[in-house]
């Protein structure tokens, strides 16, 4: 089954000068899709929140790429990095170091914005989804808003400003929220 799997892939159109977003597994090595490992073994390089971690994670699956840290902190100046690989017909991917979906409450935003900017496709590579995870399994919670919910992201870290965010949570009632 995996090998038919993995000729369907190959016959796939993967876009050469196309960033990749590419969602990774989410706490579990298992949880990477099929997808997701056969473009991080089709590009030439990955930028990742942090090269060292990303490593293992490449390592585990047998991904020798080149690899660019690209954060919070450098994602405007490393976009520049990426969009010069673009411009030479490259392929690139971005992932993150735990786990999950770049650019959803985590860096690689900025970078796609950057890369529209200047014309480059964005093609995103889905994975295990925590958000739909966390939904498929409270029961009542979700019965009772009759299936809506927000996301809003990561809590504040201060207490105060957390505390705010609680309130404006609990007074609203548009769903359940993540």
């Amino acid at each position: 089954m995996a090998l038919s799997s993995f000729n369907l892939l190959k016959q796939q159109d993967w876009p050469a000068g196309a960033l990749y977003m590419v969602a990774t597994r989410m706490g579990n090595l298992g949880d990477i899709t099929l997808r997701a490992l056969h473009v991080l073994n089709a590009v030439d390089g990955i930028a990742c929140e942090d090269a060292r971690h990303s490593a293992a994670l490449l390592q585990q699956f047998g991904i020798h790429k080149k690899c660019l840290a690209l954060h919070e902190h450098n994602e405007m100046s490393d976009a520049q990095t990426v969009i010069q690989h673009l411009t030479n017909n490259e392929r690139w991917a971005y992932i993150l170091v735990d786990a999950g979906t770049s650019g959803v409450s985590d860096p690689g935003a900025k970078l796609v914005n950057e890369m529209q900017k200047v014309g480059f496709r964005v093609i995103p590579i889905a994975g295990a989804s925590s958000v739909s995870s966390a939904i498929s399994a409270p029961g009542s919670v979700m019965h009772e808003s009759e299936g809506r919910f927000q996301f809003l992201g990561f809590w504040p870290n201060k207490s105060k400003e957390r505390d705010t965010f609680i309130q404006d949570v609990l007074t609203n009632k548009q769903g359940v929220f993540f």
